[in-house]
């Protein structure tokens, strides 16, 4: 025992199998927000950056630009979270031994598939940019932006495995520390690309490219200060297939579902295109606030997977109930207050990337939209984190593509075509959210994911 207590002391990591669930969930959610709010500070302070300093053409090509980044790294970020999951598997059911085993293979998984990106993303990114529809003035800067970024996409994955492989380990403070810095890297580099050195859209994304380079350092140096069983090795070199197959097994459908969402953005971005420039832009800003207020309630779904998979692996479905029923009081509790702040004072959060009337005002009619509905992606995002968790990670990616392929899609299709106006957007992805809620409280209740959960928990400690 004594010797256990030793081990979690080494990895400073949280064990979520003890104590009040709620405590725990807010102990470990807490640094994994903050984390989340500097993540989102990288494109959040380009776009304030190039709003205010250059111009709201610059704000469009930025905005235009994430979809594409998004869709060729949907597929690894899927992949980081099967590794967490299967390291969080691991530590619950204290097979120490097997998460070495499992570092090494996540780290030559993601050299791989960042090689891949990068590959292939620079080449494609004017093609898909033209496919996209982007505005001819537009164009050159978003195309400018999208390559410099797909310089960086190697480093951007390490830091994201190597995220996901401490907080699987219930050190969610060690990647706030790291995002905090390099955010704060990210910033200067920003402002001083682009007002001293006039580099425009391509100085944020050089920013963007050093900041997360240097994160990748940060985080590597804690794994490699860990215990012996998580110290990064050269064996990574050498695969284990046995343990690779199981983390593509669990991280698939989530790499899956980013990327069908990711496409499934493209052809959103591109209707949003057709609006104009004005409408771009104002998407661009709704989309930044929108991001930093559902952060919360995407850090307690992130959360809750980590929670569930620690008391998955220890065998304790009725501790994972619980804290499922004080994590939906929790994110749902959070989900009013900030529904309400942005409703009447969404305007002050607007005006930090944009000092244009016309952007001001059709971005708080967008936001006002969306924000009474954010209870819906809460429950959403915290049933889902409990299910990935559990090891099933099909059914969330099954919801996902449903509500955005065969629901939010068509929808906005046909609204756009009814009402002529960009609130089509916004409306069927409201009515997206919901469906998507139904539909998880209704497995979460009915279907029998418990024994399964219960079944699969036994395999880490066969490793």
């Amino acid at each position: 025992m004594e010797q256990v207590k030793k081990r979690r002391l080494q990895l400073g990591a949280v064990d979520m199998t003890q104590g009040a669930p709620w405590k725990q969930i807010i102990r470990f959610a807490l640094p994994l927000l903050l984390g989340n709010l500097f993540q989102q500070l990288y494109n959040t302070v380009d776009a304030a950056v190039v709003g205010n300093y250059v111009g709201s053409e610059a704000l469009a090509a930025v905005g235009t630009s994430g979809p594409v980044i998004n869709l060729l790294v949907g597929l690894f970020l899927g992949m980081s979270m099967g590794a967490g999951i299967l390291i969080s598997q691991f530590f619950g059911a204290r097979s120490y031994g097997s998460i070495q085993r499992a570092i090494n293979s996540a780290l030559l998984l993601t050299l791989t598939l960042g090689l891949a990106v990068s590959l292939i993303g620079l080449p494609l990114a004017p093609q898909v940019l033209k496919a996209l529809h982007a505005p001819e003035h537009i164009y050159p800067m978003a195309c400018n932006y999208l390559q410099v970024i797909f310089c960086g996409v190697v480093p951007m994955m390490f830091y994201n495995m190597a995220a996901s492989i401490l907080r699987a380990l219930g050190d969610s403070k060690t990647p706030l520390i790291t995002l905090g810095i390099a955010s704060m890297i990210n910033i200067a580099l920003d402002l001083f690309f682009v007002i001293v050195c006039g580099w425009g859209v391509a100085g944020v994304a050089w920013a963007t490219v050093i900041a997360q380079s240097l994160s990748v350092l940060f985080s590597a140096a804690k794994l490699h200060r860990m215990a012996e069983y998580t110290r990064i090795s050269r064996d990574f070199v050498h695969p284990d297939f046995h343990m690779l197959g199981r983390m593509i097994r669990l991280g698939l459908p989530s790499g899956i579902q980013q990327t069908a969402f990711s496409a499934g953005m493209m052809l959103v971005q591109s209707a949003i295109n057709s609006f104009g420039q004005y409408v771009m832009a104002a998407y661009v800003v709704t989309m930044k606030v929108d991001a930093f207020c559902v952060m919360p309630l995407m850090s307690l779904g992130l959360a809750m997977t980590t929670y569930t998979g620690q008391n998955v692996g220890a065998g304790n479905m009725e501790r994972v109930d619980k804290g499922c029923r004080q994590g939906l009081i929790l994110t749902v509790s959070i989900t009013g207050f900030l529904s309400l702040l942005l409703f009447f004072f969404g305007k002050y959060a607007l005006m930090l990337f944009t000092p244009e009337p016309e952007l001001l005002s059709e971005g708080l009619h967008l936001l006002r939209i969306l924000c009474p509905f954010y209870w819906v992606i809460a429950v959403n995002d915290l049933l889902s984190g409990v299910m990935r968790g559990s090891g099933n990670t099909i059914i969330p990616m099954i919801n996902s593509i449903t509500c955005l392929c065969l629901i939010r899609i068509p929808l906005m299709y046909w609204l756009i075509a009814a009402l002529q106006s960009a609130d089509a957007l916004y409306y069927a992805m409201v009515i997206g959210w919901c469906v998507g809620a139904i539909f998880m409280t209704m497995f979460y209740r009915f279907s029998p994911w418990r024994r399964r959960a219960m079944e699969k928990s036994r395999q880490p400690q066969q490793s």
